[in-house]
């Protein structure tokens, strides 16, 4: 088959999870035979890159949506899949640009309940960043959250309706689905769960040489990530656990938040290296912390996993559970306990030996994730497509 994966970022096998998937998908099809695009709505250039072989293309969808059309026509597209899944402006173009015999599967990155149950903070920073915090008041948020539901409802029923297959990271998230868009349940058979590809590294945890570090990856920001909540943890573990290292690896809005937070409190062992391939990192760290209010799966979990470092959680979102079984190869944290999340994480420091089998256990999940066991499931799409 001709696949299109379609990204509304810049095509970057290195940055945030879309990119970063994407960019395993289209080596998995590539490797099972396909013929595979990744076409990018945002423009810098028309001269076609290559990427393993793959042609990575640009196009300006606000001006050439009719070339958007004619490349699909060129390379024989017989499926696209939209990584940009939620967006109803995005979906309609591609709708418009397709023949009657191009196929339609979009793909929603993100647990669908992520503003509904998160309205507060959301609203919060809407008002902050537009200096309208005055509006800040409980009948406002009620009148935004009605207004998100209404139109997230129109949204999803347009898009699921309208297209032939709608794929979200975790079985878990069809009944978020269904209580946000209750109309989409009749279309069920074309709803799918698949996670995101990850290819385990080869090496031997055992003979890993770890050190007292606990690691963060990702974007430093606090609306999602709760990086607020994170540095709260980090000093109360900072007074507890004088051996021990924080390391932070990523970048983002509210670095300079975190940064003078850990001044303003003296954590003097806290490292921020900003954006790098965090294998390294994985590596050498025996605990993972991520404090997100919501995710749509958690690839940062998996690599922890697949380098021997524990992940310690909130079991804030629903594909949580997909990755981390409690106590077995993770620890989920009732949501947003800091204080439980303290003990957590010093009861696993206090017993090595759990520590280095959850290691383990760890690193024997993330088959679970792998290429091959991904394709299958996506040949259960495309076949339910003919």
């Amino acid at each position: 088959m001709n696949i299109a994966l379609f990204l509304e970022q810049s095509f970057d096998p290195d940055a945030g999870g879309v990119q970063r998937s994407t960019s395993k998908l289209a080596k998995i099809f590539k490797d099972e035979g396909h013929n595979v695009i990744v076409i990018s709505s945002i423009y810098p250039s028309s001269e076609i890159q290559l990427w393993n072989q793959i042609p990575i293309i640009s196009i300006d969808l606000k001006k050439r949506n009719s070339e958007l059309k004619k490349l699909l026509e060129k390379r024989k597209i017989s499926i696209i899949i939209n990584q940009a899944g939620y967006s109803l402006k995005l979906t309609k173009n591609l709708i418009h640009s397709s023949n009657d015999g191009i196929k339609i599967i979009n793909t929603l990155r993100i647990n669908p309940l992520n503003f509904y149950t998160n309205y507060k903070q959301f609203i919060e920073s809407f008002l902050n960043n537009k200096k309208l915090v005055f509006l800040n008041i409980v009948i406002v948020q009620k009148i935004l959250l009605g207004y998100h539901i209404v139109k997230q409802r129109y949204d999803l029923n347009y898009i699921i309706k309208n297209t032939d297959a709608f794929v979200m990271l975790s079985k878990e998230f069809k009944p978020e689905l269904y209580f946000l868009a209750p109309s989409v349940e009749k279309y069920n058979r074309k709803i799918h769960s698949i996670s995101n590809p990850f290819e385990k590294p080869t090496l031997n945890i055992t003979q890993i040489e770890k050190e007292n570090i606990i690691l963060f990856v990702g974007r430093l920001n606090i609306l999602q990530k709760r990086v607020d909540l994170l540095l709260k943890i980090w000093k109360k573990l900072h007074q507890t656990l004088p051996d021990w290292k924080f390391w932070v690896v990523g970048e983002g809005e509210d670095q300079l938040f975190m940064e003078k937070y850990c001044k303003e409190n003296n954590l003097n062992r806290v490292t921020f290296f900003g954006k790098d391939n965090p294998n390294e990192y994985y590596k050498k760290a025996k605990i993972f912390h991520m404090t997100s209010a919501f995710e749509g799966f958690g690839n940062v979990l998996v690599e922890a996993q697949s380098y021997g470092c524990v992940p310690v959680l909130f079991n804030s979102y629903a594909a949580a559970q997909d990755i981390v079984t409690h106590n077995e190869n993770g620890m989920l944290v009732l949501p947003f306990n800091s204080n439980e999340y303290v003990q957590t994480t010093t009861a696993l420091i206090n017993n090595p030996e759990k520590l280095s089998q959850m290691a383990l256990n760890g690193y024997e999940n993330v088959n679970r994730f792998s290429y091959e066991e991904t394709y299958k499931k996506w040949e259960q799409v495309f076949n339910s497509l003919k």
